[in-house]
């Protein structure tokens, strides 16, 4: 299944042919500018995915700062990134001392996408998603409408949802 155009932003999952009941064996990755992102060849538990997924749907709409937007998308890689490694708070001349920094972070916490840092920032009437190697030696960026990267993720979400409360079920 696919949430959301593979060319932008994009979630597909698939569930195995033998997804060992509730772990939901399968595959998961994003599509972001028609590239993959995470790696598909490797068997992961879409029920973890869906358990982490819910963390990110719900800072929907949290994800504000346009004063990021204005910046490269290696400095917001960087700015977000060593915030969230505690190496340093020059994030916050960018947001307030109670804004959740963890909030811009939308790499899904699994195996699959150990190698990736993947933020969204919202602002004005656009999103970013800026996303990289740990390294940040290779930064991307997607350019999505408002709201895009959310709907999306809901989407998936509730799709996956679905999946696991049906299974659940038998």
């Amino acid at each position: 299944m696919v949430f959301g155009d593979k060319n932008r932003f994009a979630v597909a999952f698939e569930l195995d042919d033998d997804p060992g009941g509730a772990w939901m064996f399968g595959r998961f990755c994003y599509w972001i500018n028609g590239e993959a992102v995470g790696d598909w060849s490797r068997g992961v538990s879409l029920r973890d995915v869906l358990f982490q997924i819910k963390c990110i749907v719900g800072d929907q709409g949290k994800r504000s700062c346009p004063a990021l937007l204005q910046l490269s998308r290696e400095e917001i890689f960087r700015l977000i990134g060593t915030c969230l490694d505690e190496a340093s708070d020059d994030l916050f001349h960018f947001i307030s001392r109670d804004f959740l920094p963890a909030r811009f972070d939308v790499c899904i916490p699994i195996d699959i996408f150990d190698k990736w840092r993947i933020y969204a920032v919202d602002g004005g009437d656009e999103s970013r998603i800026v996303y990289g190697d740990e390294s940040g030696s290779h930064v991307y960026e997607a350019k999505l409408s408002l709201g895009e990267f959310d709907r999306v993720m809901y989407s998936a979400y509730s799709a996956l949802d679905s999946l696991y409360c049906a299974v659940a079920e038998t």
